[in-house]
């Protein structure tokens, strides 16, 4: 009982702060996607809308490949203040996986499986009120990059279409070319990034398209994994792969982004 009123207590603050309380209890139902193996259990979530009744443009956030951390509370606190709500996906957790990081557990949960969660999210999201269904983006950072760069891709640029308008790639490799669907793409990642490498990845990825496709990609000279996460003040490592937060390259990152969702999805607010 005291548990349930203080529930309902901290979400009448956080509706007088001027946001939606998110909903941490919630479950997405998976569903079969073509290329994609199915999530046997609902994906977890956690929706945080913007104030006001709506509806609202959303981003759907996609963690790396330790799961949900605290880049995601700081993005979603920032999408909240450029007016969008978000939705974070959690892709391991259903499938009883806590890392994907290491190269031997990478096949547990691929990029094509998470694509096909986006594709169960995002046809949860046209039932929710408060949300347009028709302005929706993906952003995704390195093992959730890639998937937002597959996203792009065909089957699920076609399972998306009329929902997710664009894809954020941060430092997550770009592949198969021969198999975009035209979906607006920016990936942006470090030269000096050796996890892929998502930079070489994405410039030969754009090379193989046909010029006048909305695909874009930014290069940061000397920058590595984890640029845009002021967590990593420190240099550190995963899998022997360096990290670090570069000031510059986040605040160019973040203003590419907002200009991004912008003309893709519209204004938030």
């Amino acid at each position: 009982m005291a548990r349930t009123r203080w529930a309902g207590i901290a979400a009448g603050l956080l509706a007088l702060a001027g946001c939606a309380a998110p909903d941490a209890g919630f479950g997405i139902p998976p569903v079969t996607v073509d290329g994609a193996r199915t999530a046997p259990a609902p994906l977890p979530g956690r929706l945080l809308l913007p104030a006001g009744p709506g509806p609202h443009p959303l981003v759907i956030v996609l963690h790396g490949c330790s799961g949900i951390s605290q880049r995601m509370d700081i993005w979603t606190g920032r999408l909240r203040d450029w007016g969008y709500g978000s939705l974070v996906l959690d892709s391991l957790k259903p499938r009883s996986v806590t890392s994907v990081c290491a190269p031997n557990r990478q096949a547990l949960v691929t990029r094509f499986d998470r694509a096909g969660d986006v594709v169960a999210a995002a046809r949860w999201l046209q039932t929710q009120p408060g949300v347009d269904g028709k302005r929706l983006a993906v952003l995704g950072e390195s093992h959730g990059g890639s998937t937002a760069a597959t996203v792009a891709l065909h089957p699920f640029s076609d399972a998306l279409a009329g929902m997710v308008q664009g894809a954020i790639d941060y430092y997550g490799n770009c592949r198969d070319p021969g198999r975009y669907g035209g979906m607006p793409l920016l990936a942006m990642a470090g030269d000096a990034d050796t996890w892929g490498p998502p930079a070489a990845t994405c410039v030969a990825f754009g090379a193989a398209l046909p010029p006048g496709l909305p695909f874009m990609v930014k290069i940061y000279p000397g920058v590595v994994h984890g640029f845009d996460s002021p967590n990593l003040m420190s240099l550190r490592y995963n899998e022997g792969h360096p990290l670090q937060y570069d000031p510059a390259a986040a605040a160019d990152s973040f203003a590419r982004v907002r200009a991004f969702l912008e003309r893709t999805i519209g204004p938030g607010g």
